[in-house]
């Protein structure tokens, strides 16, 4: 079974972005970017909801490197009710039932299955038990207003652990795991 893996960056008050979709705090350097390549090369598939697919396919088409490669050419699926297409190379749309589609998903072969930002579909993915790792850089800055990673739910869950890694920029990547998946 795939494992399906939550990586955002958020700041010490837990927001992913800032007002107006701001991530310029983001604490972007070469240790980061070292990390991104290690943790992502198992990857094979990205999932988005709309706002971050949409935020996402109006960047990286026209970048360059490594990360802009990775970005063009791994499969993507995109879950939403309202585009009515998704032309950023190799993606796929869904408009169905998300937690029957990512259950199908991370049952089909291949490597680990990303999500980035789409704080709405995590919120989601965590109702219905799907996500196996959380992997979250906490990055030296308060915001005091954005958008919450973690919007709440019905239930508590618990984590495990599973590693911590301190980068020179004051970076902190948690990593953990439900503990019902351990």
């Amino acid at each position: 079974m795939r494992k399906l893996i939550i990586w955002d960056m958020v700041t010490v008050d837990g927001f992913f972005e800032g007002p107006d979709r701001d991530i310029s705090w983001f604490v972007f350097e070469e240790e980061l970017e070292n990390y991104i390549r290690e943790t992502q090369e198992k990857a094979d598939t990205l999932i988005f909801g709309r706002v971050t697919y949409e935020l996402m396919a109006a960047y990286w088409p026209s970048e360059q490197g490594w990360i802009a490669d990775f970005m063009n050419k791994i499969e993507k699926v995109v879950f939403s009710r309202t585009l009515k297409s998704a032309d950023w190379n190799n993606t796929k749309l869904f408009n169905g039932n998300v937690a029957e589609e990512v259950s199908k998903l991370k049952t089909r072969d291949g490597g680990d299955i990303f999500v980035f930002g789409s704080a709405d579909l995590t919120a989601t993915l965590m109702e219905h038990g799907l996500i196996d790792e959380y992997h979250l850089g906490i990055n030296p800055v308060i915001l005091g207003k954005g958008t919450p990673l973690f919007k709440g739910g019905p239930n508590r869950i618990p984590l495990k652990h599973l590693e911590t890694r301190t980068l020179k920029s004051g970076v902190v990547i948690l990593h953990y795991a439900p503990e019902s998946r351990q």
